[in-house]
């Protein structure tokens, strides 16, 4: 075996050493290594606080672990504001205490917190205003002291330019619905379309209505029956319902004419308190007694009319509102 071979197998086994070993390792990799975890001390005598975040770098995926060490002397009473008004970019998980212990003459609390990042500016747990109470003297002797702002340092959600990275197009995908949205799709359509019915029917009510009160008694009287008959009642076997209506429209009309509270009396109370009234004649009081009598009929003794009767009795109404004047008889 030649000189240049063996000094060259040499080479390469101390080589192949290097390569192997931590330190080489340690050497190549020129980026510096992140801390597990940050301490921060925010002691003030008596009182030692110390706050350990892990990791010290905040990550939009993954938690920060904060514990919050207090170390006071055992007649020391040491109280925390509130953690969740003092975070920043965090959100409070969770929290629990572990302690009291007593140890020495030394009380120490641990405060463990998860905090949560948010898509943030900054990360940063603010001042705290801690307080601590001397019972050992009385009165007792209060005191407090603030920690320093604690702000972290937050990765980058990735490397690398996100405006070169994509390179493709997205184009929209159509999602084909599952059949729960589109019944869902349909019941809301069809209850918009009842809702804007319902407006409809309500609106033109009104409109109605708004038409009836700026006409004479007499007109609207005319209109309210002429509503009645496009009902078809009757014909429909309603016919209490007929003369109920029929009869609540001569009654409202002598109420708008003549200021007679006629919808809220009995007949026998109505003819009685215009049997004196000069604006109803003798011939007028009889055809409406006579009118009011056989609707009562109807309405209270389940009396079937004949045809005629209803006919006979619809005229007798509409005839007393047309010739309605004073003393005019039916």
């Amino acid at each position: 075996m030649s000189t240049c071979h063996i000094r060259f197998c040499g080479l390469a086994v101390v080589f192949g050493l290097l390569t192997a070993s931590p330190a080489f390792h340690a050497m190549a990799d020129n980026t510096p290594s992140e801390p597990e975890s940050r301490v921060e001390d925010m002691s003030q005598p008596p009182v030692k606080v110390t706050f350990v975040a892990k990791p010290a770098i905040v990550r939009l995926d993954s938690d920060v672990l904060l514990t919050i060490r207090i170390e006071a002397p055992s007649e020391l009473e040491v109280e925390l504001p509130p953690l969740s008004t003092r975070l920043g970019g965090f959100m409070l998980g969770g929290m629990y205490e572990r302690g009291p212990i007593e140890e020495g003459g030394t009380t120490t609390t641990e405060h463990h917190a998860r905090l949560t990042p948010e898509v943030a500016d900054e990360y940063r747990i603010a001042p705290m205003a801690i307080k601590y109470t001397d019972r050992s003297v009385s009165p007792p002797k209060t005191g407090w002291f603030a920690t320093r702002p604690m702000v972290f340092d937050s990765a980058r959600a990735f490397e690398g330019d996100p405006g070169s990275a994509v390179t493709a197009s997205v184009e929209p995908v159509w999602i084909r619905p599952t059949l729960k949205a589109v019944l869902g799709y349909v019941a809301i359509a069809v209850g918009a379309l009842l809702s804007l019915l319902i407006l409809w029917r309500l609106a033109r009510r009104v409109r109605t209505q708004v038409k009836l009160m700026r006409m004479s008694p007499r007109e609207r009287a005319l209109k309210e029956l002429d509503m009645l008959l496009s009902r078809h009642l009757v014909q429909k076997g309603k016919v209490k319902d007929f003369y109920l209506q029929l009869t609540m429209i001569v009654r409202s009309y002598i109420e708008r004419q003549h200021a007679v509270r006629a919808p809220e009396q009995t007949t026998e109370e109505f003819l009685a308190a215009v049997a004196s009234d000069p604006r109803f004649s003798p011939q007028v009081l009889a055809r409406l007694e006579e009118f009011l009598q056989a609707a009562d009929l109807v309405k209270f003794a389940a009396h079937k009319p004949r045809e005629n009767d209803i006919d006979s009795a619809t005229e007798s109404a509409r005839k007393y509102i047309r010739t309605d004047a004073g003393n005019t008889t039916v």
